[in-house]
């Protein structure tokens, strides 16, 4: 278990900091984050499902001025680590995301106001045009801060926190358990909601009503429904659909 929780220290190292630019806007989702968690732990699968159903809750999140309302890091791959070794349900991986994600909003803006300190400490190296040492400042010493906000804490829970919270989720009394489950069931068709309104147009609205009846009616699985919606997508495109309803 200690090379596990270590490993997952390091994915959140890298998930809470700019390690690579690439990284930043591809890795750090939910879903990828549950999925690299979950290869780490030996279940794959089991990482992406709690990632994916986290990542619903987030969909109609829209970050201003670089300021989230949730820290993907806590969020993904902490809260994702500790539903895996409870053995809890995704449903009740979201209500913990929820609160890791939010805990997290204190890494991330602490993270944010020392990166600031490490520019004003290269100033001097401009200055003086010594600007071999610049990356010391600008990519060395953010990503061992991150490190500390995000590598250790997610070690330290997965070592030694996991066990007791699966301890104290089992004391619970079942309505609670059950009412934890409800909100985490509720959570994820809040976030695609959210979506929905941000990105809704009526000319769309056919789309969606097809979805929902491969669904709700003919019990399609997310891949049939995939393959169906980028089917729909390549029509509206192939036939100029899109040239049609230009200006609407």
């Amino acid at each position: 278990m200690f090379v596990q929780a270590l490993l997952i220290g390091v994915l959140a190292t890298l998930c809470g900091s700019v390690f690579l630019e690439l990284w930043v806007w591809v890795m750090r989702n939910p879903i990828i984050e549950g999925a690299l968690v979950g290869l780490i732990l030996g279940d794959w699968m089991t990482g992406a499902t709690i990632g994916a159903t986290i990542q619903l809750i987030y969909m109609g999140q829209i970050t201003v001025g670089g300021i989230s309302s949730f820290d993907k890091c806590y969020a993904g791959v902490i809260a994702t680590a500790v539903t895996m070794l409870s053995h809890q349900t995704p449903e009740v991986g979201v209500t913990i995301a929820v609160t890791l994600g939010t805990i997290g909003l204190l890494a991330s803006n602490l993270t944010m106001a020392v990166n600031a300190v490490f520019v004003h400490m290269a100033d001097k190296y401009i200055e003086t045009g010594e600007t071999k040492r610049l990356w010391i400042y600008n990519w060395l010493l953010p990503n061992l801060f991150a490190g500390v906000v995000y590598g250790l804490p997610a070690f330290f829970v997965c070592y030694f926190g996991a066990g007791a919270f699966e301890s104290f989720m089992a004391s619970l009394p079942a309505f609670i358990s059950n009412a934890l489950t409800v909100v985490g069931s509720i959570l994820p068709a809040l976030g695609i909601g959210m979506m929905f309104k941000a990105v809704y147009k009526q000319k769309f609205l056919a789309f969606a009503i097809i979805g929902f009846v491969l669904i709700a009616y003919l019990h399609l699985d997310i891949i049939a429904c995939t393959l169906v919606g980028g089917a729909a997508a390549l029509l509206y495109w192939t036939l100029g659909l899109d040239k049609l309803t230009e200006g609407e």
